[in-house]
């Protein structure tokens, strides 16, 4: 009787490494429940979001890293701090703000020298802000209309009186073509119930004071139209009272950092510290303008020559403290003891003193500089 013998082949199979997009939707699926709640399960919509800001991502980390030079890690999936950025996802994601959308989401990498990995900021833009802070509203409403105003337009506003319940403007663009220099703008937010209707006015005064309290004045200089655009539309929408039965935790995380309840501060910056840097980035657009700054030795802070008394608000000690010894807001608090300027109770001139007075000392060691 003949026995066949038959010869078992081991079939290898290789295991296949996830995706870069993978990985982050995983993340994100995983800190949603985590986050938002363990009971509450992604939509398709929000995994939708979600994919969209892969995409977002993607395509920035590769057009950065085609510019990217020296020594630093390559701008790449594998060189991003992943658990941070799946926490800040789901808060965007949360609010439904869609990365794909002109102005929504912009994906900012900074390197992180003390963890050898970049961290990504994804700064809420312009028409984000517009879009959640309407939903968040106690009273969503029906339209805003933002507009600037020129010199050769005509503006007339029509303010709520006695006699006059409705609050509304006349406006009129004589000259389409020639309208000469910006003068202001303007914003009119129009609910169902047209009594409730709000014209808020912004002047060129208001944009100068903004320009001022920017960090650099270069985007203001090549892009006036659209700063001011952007500064107005974050003025308009701050006016618009937040349902608290509305908010959440997503609410909050974006607020605070954004943290723009400073007068005239138009884009919340990121600390940069002993361990962090920026890239330049245009803050209005998200595009990256220049190839990373050369990271230099922080010099000296230089003795300040000014007279405490003359800061009268906690704006002008910030700024006080930034000129004169080159420290950033959240360093400044850091040092007062407090966590936002809204708990700050002591006089600026005496914030600024405590400061000069630690300033003065013996020189910090990068091992003792806040990590923010």
């Amino acid at each position: 009787m003949e026995t066949k013998t038959t010869e078992k082949k081991d079939t290898v199979v290789a295991k296949r490494e996830p995706t870069p997009g993978e990985n982050f939707t995983n993340l994100v699926i995983r800190e949603f429940g985590s986050t938002i709640g363990d009971s509450l399960d992604m939509t398709p919509y929000q995994r939708h979001l979600a994919q969209h800001l892969f995409i977002k991502i993607d395509a920035t980390l590769k057009d950065l890293q085609a510019r990217h030079s020296g020594d630093r890690q390559p701008v790449a999936w594998s060189n991003i701090n992943l658990n941070k950025l799946a926490i800040d996802a789901v808060h965007r994601i949360d609010l439904g703000l869609d990365a794909l959308i002109a102005n929504h989401i912009h994906p900012i990498p900074y390197w992180n020298g003390k963890e050898g990995k970049y961290n990504l900021d994804l700064r809420i833009g312009y028409a984000g802000k517009d879009f959640y802070r309407r939903r968040m509203a106690v009273d969503e409403p029906q339209n805003i209309i933002y507009e600037l105003v020129y010199s050769a337009d005509t503006f007339r506003p029509i303010k709520r009186t006695l006699n006059n319940a409705v609050e509304s403007y006349e406006f009129e663009v004589t000259t389409p073509f020639d309208r000469g220099e910006i003068v202001g703008g303007f914003g009119y937010i129009a609910y169902a119930d047209s009594h409730k209707n709000q014209l808020v006015i912004v002047t060129e005064k208001d944009f100068q004071n903004s320009m001022a309290m920017a960090k650099t004045q270069d985007f203001w200089t090549k892009n006036p139209v659209e700063m001011r655009y952007k500064t107005l539309v974050l003025r308009v929408t701050e006016k618009l009272q937040v349902d608290p039965r509305k908010v959440n935790e997503s609410y909050l995380a974006v607020e605070a950092a954004d943290d723009e309840a400073i007068e005239g501060e138009i884009i919340a910056e990121i600390a940069e510290n002993a361990n962090q840097e920026m890239l330049d980035v245009d803050p209005g657009t998200g595009e990256i303008h220049e190839e990373q700054r050369v990271e230099a030795e922080k010099p000296e802070p230089p003795k300040p020559s000014r007279d405490p008394a003359s800061l009268k608000t906690i704006n002008a000690m910030l700024n006080a403290c930034h000129d004169d010894f080159r420290l950033e807001k959240e360093q400044v608090l850091a040092e007062l003891g407090v966590s936002s300027h809204t708990q700050i109770t002591e006089s600026p001139a005496d914030c600024y003193r405590r400061i000069a007075a630690v300033m003065a000392g013996p020189e910090k060691g990068p091992e003792e500089i806040p990590d923010f």
